[in-house]
């Protein structure tokens, strides 16, 4: 999640007349969240009714494969999402997207020695939770961030280059006024 941390601090200080775009780049954090809102549900789904016990070996064989391809769809979801995100930031933060950590738990993943479908089902409950607190942070962050306020010249650098502008109507109006050379 360092590019979307890296795109948030960016936007943070895009300018007041780029707001639609800061409202825009929300809007997508907000369905990121709505995401894993959704794969949280899907989690808690299987705590509910955990069913048969799988092997000792794969996370998948306990919560079905249904569960784990629709966490699967979600997560693609929510890749697309944040990489549109991280690109509208900029270059600077959509570089390195592809390479941060999935946002949605999957299930597609070996269980530790002694831990069994519901110990990685909470986990993932919690880490889902995490994240969820993290990004409305982050959405919120944006919310309330004010723009920068706009730089104002110098006047030192304003009467410089209103010299300068002085000094060229001068020279110009000089040149117009010299006579023509005389003919031999």
């Amino acid at each position: 999640m360092n590019s979307l941390e890296k795109a948030v601090e960016l936007v943070v200080r895009w300018p007041a007349k780029q707001q639609a775009q800061r409202r825009e780049v929300v809007s997508r954090l907000d369905a990121v969240i709505m995401d894993c809102r959704a794969a949280l549900d899907i989690w808690r789904g299987y705590l509910d009714s955990p069913g048969a016990p799988g092997d000792r070996w794969a996370l998948v064989s306990w919560i079905g494969p249904e569960r784990a391809k629709r966490l699967h769809e979600i997560n693609l979801g929510a890749k697309g999402r944040l990489k549109a995100l991280a690109d509208a930031a900029g270059p600077e933060a959509g570089r390195f997207i592809l390479f941060d950590e999935d946002v949605i738990e999957m299930a597609y993943r070996l269980l530790n020695d002694g831990e069994t479908g519901p110990d990685a089902a909470k986990a993932a409950v919690a880490r889902m939770t995490e994240r969820i607190d993290h990004l409305t942070d982050l959405a919120q962050r944006l919310r309330t961030a004010k723009p920068p306020a706009a730089k104002a010249a110098p006047k030192a650098a304003m009467k410089k280059t209103a010299k300068k502008a002085t000094g060229l109507k001068k020279a110009t109006a000089r040149k117009k006024t010299k006579p023509a050379p005389k003919k031999k």
